[in-house]
């Protein structure tokens, strides 16, 4: 169909007509118009069809440099546009004039004069055609630019809500926006991130808070105000980093069954705990009962809940100091720590893992962890309600901690990390958890095992740190020759790069654990990672900014702490910074100084030129934790919950 010239010589009438059998047909009509036409259109409608009950025709005006020809595809359920940027013969325009015989129809040059004005004119109608491409190809371009840069930024804000420590937005100094209270009682513990949504516990309530402004989004009711909800909050990651979830798991404790039990029945089964799973949207998708004290019964990873019992026989009958056998429950806890190097007890019960679907108690795996004499004496002692030492317990409390697609368990003689399939991280040779043994999930998939050296002893035993890197069915795939060092926060970007501290220099190893590069810097923190940057503080506490590809020193800044009185000791703490954020631009450190540790400093930097941007303090603050949830800033204290922006 061709276009019709309007009055403006830059403007053109466009007519969209149907195509098929309908558009054949001048009058509308023909086999090829719908079955339920009639005179006011389809279905009675009056702007499908004219009122001669021929299908519409629409007319719309386009301003374009250039000639385009438009088809209206409205046959059967398309309703597709096509318009083809060629240039279109124009009968009106286009074509070539008459035979011109020249001034008193002589003729002379007047078929060569008009023939060059056709030529020019198709000429000026190519070039004009040309344009309109170019035109159109350049706003193509830029669109094209734009929808990729649009999709980009929105990978960047999707790669900083997911990485610890990182922050949307830190180009200014933080700001108390909302604040969630206590109400006269503590806040409740930090249960996970569903959706964006922080999951709080509070007394009887699991609460979804927007971190954004702290609005209240849903709110499930508990079984019991001391219920324990997970996965929870990884304190020991110097990160803080909540681990995020699909579901909420809630253990609550609901009394024992009495004289129902056997009596050779455990002690574990004797009682009966509720167990609740709570979906991203506050609904109650489980409530059941299982037959096991709650303290038996923890949160798990992937939505599952950890059962653990205690199973086997144990020696319970060793040699007191004046000689005669007695039961070792009955060993004073004095007795119990002052051993000698050697284990005080040797054989103790072990302990049953079981990891099921919390929602339908259906067994996802099971492992039995054997005793280990070697383990830290201090998790037999026996804790009474007002938390003094009132004993030993060979069968008593046992710990949990989830760290993404991790579990880690500890008791009387047990120490074991476990992925979330059940296989087993840590080797019978390593240290134990309690002195320095640490497994950490890596972004990019599998786990870093570290042995870290007491900084005390460091070179007394001629042990040096070692790490290992471990795929993620826990299987060994490379030695890291020295000590991992653990991202505070990132932006998403680098993760295929991991930094070690190897004697006096940081080392930078890939995937396959292979050395990229050595710079002399004796790094005590890994602040932030960025796609480009990798931020270190080292052990004078000053602040380096290394080139994540090469190793180069961006620039250095050993006046960054300056003036900030901290309990910082070379050599014996490495908590040089408390946390650190970044928004890929900034690096945000977070350090506590003062007399008491009552001051927080906050500092600023552009990570790619270390140049200062913003610095804060803030004063009385009460102990507790600064982190990132959902790519925005919290600080949780034992009695409210702050949000900061």
């Amino acid at each position: 169909m061709a276009r019709r010239r309007g009055g403006d010589s830059d403007a053109y009438t466009f007519d969209l007509e149907p195509e098929g059998p309908e558009a054949d047909d001048p009058a509308g009509g023909g086999t090829g118009a719908p079955a339920n036409d009639s005179a006011d259109g389809p279905a009675g409608d009056p702007a499908a069809t004219g009122r001669s009950g021929r299908p519409w025709r629409s007319s719309r005006r386009v301003r374009a440099r250039g000639s385009t020809r438009v088809v209206a595809a409205r046959g059967g359920q398309s309703s597709t546009l096509l318009i083809d940027l060629d240039p279109d013969p124009d009968p009106d325009v286009d074509a070539e004039p008459p035979f011109d015989d020249g001034p008193d129809g002589a003729g002379g040059d007047g078929a060569r004069d008009g023939g060059l004005r056709v030529a020019a004119r198709r000429v000026h109608d190519v070039l004009r055609g040309r344009r309109l491409v170019a035109v159109v190809v350049v706003a193509a371009l830029a669109l094209t630019a734009l929808v990729v840069d649009t999709v980009g930024d929105r990978g960047r804000l999707a790669a900083l809500r997911a990485a610890p420590g990182g922050v949307l937005d830190l180009v200014d100094q933080p700001r108390e926006l909302w604040r969630v209270g206590a109400e006269g009682d503590l806040p409740g513990g930090l249960a996970g991130v569903l959706d964006g949504v922080v999951a709080v516990q509070h007394r009887d309530r699991l609460l979804g808070i927007d971190p954004a402004d702290g609005e209240r989004r849903w709110s499930a009711r508990l079984p019991d105000a001391a219920s324990g909800c997970g996965p929870g909050m990884d304190l020991w990651s110097r990160s803080f980093q909540m681990a995020s979830a699909d579901q909420i798991v809630c253990v609550s404790a609901t009394g024992g069954s009495g004289g129902d039990a056997a009596p050779d029945v455990e002690a574990d089964t004797r009682e009966r705990s509720t167990v609740t799973v709570v979906d991203a949207d506050g609904t109650v998708l489980a409530s059941r009962t299982v037959m096991a004290s709650h303290t038996m019964l923890f949160p798990g990873p992937d939505g599952g809940l950890v059962v653990v019992r205690w199973v086997g026989e144990a020696r319970t009958d060793e040699p007191g100091r004046d000689g005669a056998e007695r039961g070792l429950e009955r060993l004073s806890v004095e007795e119990l720590m002052a051993g000698d190097g050697g284990p005080v007890i040797e054989d103790g019960y072990d302990l049953q893992v079981r990891l099921e679907d919390a929602a339908t108690g259906e067994e996802r795996w099971s492992r039995t962890v054997p005793f280990d004499g070697t383990v830290d004496p201090s998790l037999c002692v026996r804790w009474s309600d007002d938390g003094a030492v009132s004993g030993v317990e060979l069968r008593g409390g046992v710990q949990t901690l989830v760290r993404q697609d991790l579990l880690w368990v500890a008791g009387c003689g047990i120490d074991a990390w476990l992925t979330g399939d059940g296989d087993r991280l840590d080797r019978t040779d390593d240290p134990t958890t309690f002195e320095g043994f640490a497994v950490w999930p890596l972004s990019s998939g599998g786990f870093v095992a570290q042995e870290e050296a007491d900084p005390a002893a460091a070179g007394q035993d001629g042990r040096e740190p070692v790490a290992r890197l471990l795929g993620p069915d826990g299987e060994r795939r490379h030695a890291l020759d020295g000590s991992y060092l653990v991202p505070m926060s990132g932006d998403g970007g680098g993760q295929d790069v991991q930094l070690l501290r190897r004697d006096d220099a940081v080392v930078a190893v890939d995937a396959d654990g292979e050395d990229l590069w050595s710079r002399d810097v004796e790094a005590a923190a890994f602040a932030a990672r960025t796609s480009q940057v990798a931020v270190v503080v080292d052990e004078d506490r000053a602040v380096h900014g290394l080139d994540l590809a090469t190793g180069e020193e961006l620039w250095s800044r050993e006046d960054l702490l300056d003036g900030i009185e901290t309990a910082y000791s070379r050599g014996f703490s490495p908590e040089v910074v408390d946390a650190a954020f970044t928004d890929g631009r900034a690096a945000v450190l977070v350090v506590a100084g003062g007399p008491q540790a009552d001051q927080v400093h906050w500092l600023a930097v552009d990570v790619t030129t270390g140049e200062d941007l913003w610095t804060e303090r803030t004063d009385g603050q009460e102990w507790g934790v600064h982190l990132a949830v959902d790519g925005h800033l919290l600080r949780w204290t034992p009695t409210e919950i702050v949000g900061l922006g």
